[in-house]
């Protein structure tokens, strides 16, 4: 179970990296070493010790490291009186709601614990942090692991309960190593960073949630992801344990009339669900998700997103089935605005419906939703009914 959010904090919650960079260069000028930007962007996540000893060791300076770092600091401290460190937009709003929801929240720095510190007073963050580590406080410096399991330590759980929000491929690393699961943070600032070893990338942070943090957790240790709630209803990514109940609903006569999907034995669903865990809830986000009852847990139908094809072209579908003990009870309208509020999560400009003609719930339903008649289309055979719903841009 997810408890804890560890952040980095170069790069994620302040743009330092190129203030860094910039400072590292005017201070080796002073010892006769040239270097570039882009060459302290390739230890981004490490300390700056560490990159000072790799400089020392390579280019065989004779100079103490204490006063190189002294050297780079000032220079830093210099750069910082005329500039600062601008905040990223949205990590506060994202930690405001972390810190609501219960979950526990470090900072886990390769920077001195007093810059850490600063930076948290300075963004008035000391409210929703349970620790705060820096790697100059472990035995190893990031892509080592120590700096993680140090603050999922402090915080009181277990490396299998905490995720990391990274820039850097050493941070990844070291969530890496440390068995966590990972997002990153696509900084244009941070350089070019390998960030193959995410586990979900963002260029932002505006539409970074807790449950969709949980969902990136959840994927990560191959479980199914709680996609959203309300009173009455979740909807939940399907696993393999829910596909015998799902099977009992697609062969009642009232679903398999108008679903296009009437598998002939559980093993063939089975077969077909493991490669659409993959192939849709990994891969692309969404999917058909399982309707379920908040009270009892049981599974009344399907409802989410698809890509199909209309007149060749791909477009975004949304369907939906409700078991026949429970339609007419509101259920399928209350599962599609559920699917509908999640429009903009997924960055969906207009979503289709494909419907049967006499399946007259649906086509109540699409107009109930504001969805226009926009054609027709073969489906299993079938001429069907094709709407359309624009998603308005300010939703996006």
């Amino acid at each position: 179970m997810l408890k804890a959010i560890l952040f980095d904090m170069d790069g994620v919650i302040i743009d330092s990296e190129p203030l860094h960079a910039r400072a590292a260069v005017n201070a080796l000028q002073k010892f006769g070493v040239s270097i570039t930007p882009e060459f302290c962007y390739s230890f981004i996540g490490s300390t700056a010790k560490h990159m000072l000893e790799v400089i020392k060791e390579q280019w065989n300076l004779s100079v103490p490291l204490d006063t190189l770092m002294s050297a780079n600091e000032e220079a830093k401290q210099t750069l910082l009186a005329v500039e600062g460190y601008p905040s990223i937009p949205g990590v506060r709003k994202l930690m405001e709601a972390l810190y609501s929801n219960a979950y526990r929240i470090a900072i886990a720095s390769s920077s001195p614990i007093k810059e850490i510190k600063e930076t948290v007073q300075r963004l008035h963050l000391e409210k929703f942090l349970g620790a705060t580590v820096s790697g100059l406080q472990v035995d190893y410096p990031k892509p080592a692991p120590d700096i993680f399991l140090a603050a999922a330590k402090a915080l009181g759980v277990s490396p299998s309960e905490c995720l990391v929000i990274e820039d850097s491929s050493n941070g990844l690393r070291a969530a890496k190593a440390a068995g966590m699961p990972r997002l990153a943070f696509h900084n244009p600032n941070s350089g070019n960073q390998d960030l193959s070893l995410a586990d979900y990338i963002v260029e932002g942070f505006e539409e970074v949630t807790p449950d969709f943090l949980c969902q990136i957790y959840q994927h990560a240790n191959m479980l199914p992801a709680v996609i959203a709630k309300n009173d009455r209803l979740t909807l939940r990514e399907l696993s393999m344990e829910d596909l015998p109940s799902l099977h009992k609903i697609l062969c009642e006569p009232s679903v398999a009339r108008f679903s296009g999907e009437h598998p002939k034995t559980i093993k063939e669903l089975c077969q077909r669900h493991e490669a659409y865990i993959r192939g849709a809830y990994h891969f692309h986000g969404y999917g058909l998700w399982g309707i379920f009852l908040n009270t009892t847990g049981e599974l009344i139908g399907r409802c989410g997103f698809e890509t199909g094809l209309l007149d060749s072209n791909p477009v975004i579908e949304i369907g939906y089935f409700v078991s026949g003990r429970f339609q007419g009870q509101g259920y399928a309208k209350e599962a599609i605005e559920i699917s509908l509020s999640l429009c903009s999560r997924f960055g969906f400009s207009e979503i289709f419906a494909v419907i049967h003609p006499d399946n007259a719930p649906s086509l109540h339903l699409a107009e109930k939703f504001g969805m226009k008649l926009s054609g027709k289309t073969i489906r299993n055979g079938t001429s069907c009914l094709v709407y359309q719903l624009r998603i308005p841009s300010s939703s996006q």
